[in-house]
């Protein structure tokens, strides 16, 4: 996202090992033999330096361009340093920290750098050979190599590692440039992979599929990898059948549909819109379906009845993705089908339809975009979830909602805490941040359930924490009762931003819809469920008004707004509940929607919402 917190919560818990649909192929040129069995595992890579492998970004510190045996290198001890510096291309022709060879470091003063040049662009290692902005080592001869064959030139592409793989022209050593992706695809076709997903360019990961059972091993050699690690699935979520078997899932009847009617005929059981004021913010704003909601989950039932009005679904499925391992890909129509049923009770919350069928979401105008990550029985796959986050950002979706996190396998018996010291979590945590940051890179606002352990962030292993909802960037929601208490199941601690109705019915079974939230499920159905699941989506829609309201017109006619502005208004409109200006079961408190579609930040605190029993642990 070991014990698995499903979210809404799960009292069973499996792993699974996933695989995923190829999104774009490359046959090995070479395939290392040893190890080789019949048995195809997924791998999640992660690149060194800042992020990508094209020209947009450099590689940092630390990092050298070594091949496997360190052929191709300038070796493992001199690496691109902090400002992207060469340090050293051999004993005798170097770079030092400061980024200039003093006169007591150089072997020969004609080829130093004194005191007085620096790297910056214009300055050289003296008149003729520069090593400035758009420079290479040498500008006019091979001279100066980094080895006695490869000699990085100013005039030509030779700027060779070896024979195929070069640094071009455009592939400079500079600030702004980076190791040519074509040696990535080396590295991993000389390791015996086929790259299946390429996020290099907006986050410098890709997701590879080998057969070579050394492959993690025998990648990890290369400087260029900062991180390998097998892909894993597990299950975050019951089936439809499992939820209502074991009364976590009540299913609710409506009494049919009132076209016309000023209220749907369920409407009045939703207790969680009552107290965000949801009725009194859609006189003022009810969403326009100019703004993009993706819903990172199960899939939707697009053509269930309360996504549709006036003949149209407000479920985008041309826009949808499937990456689940049943799924065939990107813009397929499966993305439409949600053969579980979590994502549709999270897409219903954020935006059912006022059509006279069933419920009414919170923006009920918005356009929902399914984002496949999760499949029927349950089960997420890291690397579904990561290329998921990572198509928002392509989309420039508005806003996305993730009522789910990072997990590994149970033999890891993690939490739900991932944490740097750990390999296998350290690669799942830094592949799903860098794929968070690009979406918001790309105007995305996150919204994200904090986890239903009743856990304390504050108290976790430093270097711990829960992704995405302790992720930078990203709005971290808590669960709320019917009397804006914290829900027996919602974790808590200084990264909670805000609260919102998610339901606190602790009796399991009970199936009490006046505890629990009543949202759409698929095949024209409905139903009531509990957990932080829930309370994402209530913020996610009320996120969506906002951007609706205050967004500015892209030339496209697209509304958007920057996520930093969104998480603003969301939070600065917020009720204080709780302690009073700032909480760690509440954040900045109890979301409104009336508030944030008018703009209204003086503070308001309400003194009866129950204190948190946590504050004395």
């Amino acid at each position: 996202m070991a014990p698995i917190r499903s979210l809404p919560r799960l009292r069973s818990l499996a792993a699974l090992v996933g695989a995923a649909i190829a999104l774009s192929g490359l046959a090995p040129a070479v395939i290392a033999s040893e190890g080789d069995s019949s048995i195809v595992k997924r791998y999640i890579v992660v690149f060194n330096g800042e992020y990508a492998l094209d020209g947009s970004y450099a590689l940092g510190g630390g990092y050298a361009l070594v091949g496997q045996a360190g052929t191709y290198a300038l070796d493992q001890g001199y690496a691109l340093g902090r400002n992207y510096a060469l340090y050293a291309l051999n004993d005798v022709y170097a770079l030092a920290d400061d980024y200039a060879l003093t006169a007591d470091e150089n072997a020969q003063d004609a080829y130093a750098l004194f005191g007085e040049y620096a790297l910056d662009s214009g300055y050289a290692l003296d008149a003729g050979y520069a090593l400035g902005s758009g420079y290479a080592l040498a500008s006019e001869t091979a001279t100066y190599a980094l080895d006695e064959s490869y000699a990085l030139t100013g005039d030509s592409a030779g700027y060779a590692l070896d024979e195929s793989y070069a640094l071009a022209d455009s592939y400079a050593l500079g600030d702004n440039y980076a190791l040519a992706r074509d040696y990535a695809l080396y590295a991993l076709t000389t390791a015996g992979g086929v790259m299946t997903a390429d996020l290099s360019r907006q986050a410098g990961i890709m997701v590879v599929e080998s057969k070579n059972a050394a492959f993690a091993e025998t990648l990890a050699g290369y400087a260029l990898v900062a991180d390998v690690a097998q892909d894993h699935g597990w299950k975050q979520f019951p089936t439809l059948a499992e939820a209502v078997a074991n009364g976590q899932l009540t299913m609710v009847t409506p009494t049919g549909a009132l076209p016309g009617a000023e209220s749907d005929p369920l409407e009045s059981m939703q207790w969680s819109m009552a107290q965000i004021r949801t009725a009194q913010a859609r006189a003022v704003q009810a969403g326009s379906p100019k703004v993009d909601v993706g819903i990172v989950d199960t899939g939707i039932d697009g053509n269930h009845l309360d996504f549709i009005a006036n003949g149209s679904s407000n479920v985008d499925c041309q826009r949808g993705a499937d990456f689940t391992a049943q799924g065939p890909g990107i813009g397929s129509p499966f993305a439409c089908v949600d053969n579980n049923f979590h994502g549709t009770h999270v897409a219903g919350i954020v935006a059912a339809r006022a059509n006279g069928h069933g419920v009414v979401g919170v923006a009920p105008n918005v356009t929902l975009v399914p984002i496949k990550v999760c499949d029927a029985d349950g089960h997420c796959y890291f690397s579904d979830a990561l290329e998921g986050i990572t198509y928002a950002g392509d989309l420039a979706l508005d806003v996305i909602n993730m009522s789910f996190f990072v997990d590994d396998d149970e033999f890891q018996q993690s939490t739900e805490f991932k944490c740097l010291s750990d390999p296998v979590q350290r690669v799942f945590r830094t592949a799903i941040e860098r794929a968070l940051k690009y979406a918001r890179k790309e105007g995305v606002t996150l919204v994200a359930a904090a986890g239903n352990s009743d856990a304390n962030f504050d108290a976790a292993e430093r270097g711990c924490e829960v992704v995405p909802a302790q992720s930078d960037g990203v709005v971290t929601v808590a669960a709320l009762g019917p009397s804006s208490e914290k829900a027996w199941y919602s974790n808590w601690g200084s990264d909670i931003d805000v609260a919102a109705p998610g339901g606190n019915d602790q009796l399991v079974g009970a199936g009490d819809c006046a505890l629990n939230v009543l949202s759409t499920l698929p095949g024209n159905l409905w139903g009531c469920i509990e957990g932080t699941s829930m309370a994402a989506p209530h913020a996610t829609g009320v996120a969506a008004l906002i951007v609706s309201q205050f967004g500015k017109a892209d030339k496209l006619g697209r509304l958007s707004m920057s996520p930093g502005s969104v998480a603003d208004r969301l939070e600065n409109s917020a009720i204080d509940i709780g302690i009073k200006r700032g909480d760690v079961c509440f954040g900045e408190g109890r979301i409104d929607a009336l508030r944030a579609v008018n703009n209204w930040n003086p503070d308001t605190y309400d003194s009866s919402a129950p204190f948190c029993p946590e504050y004395n642990e």
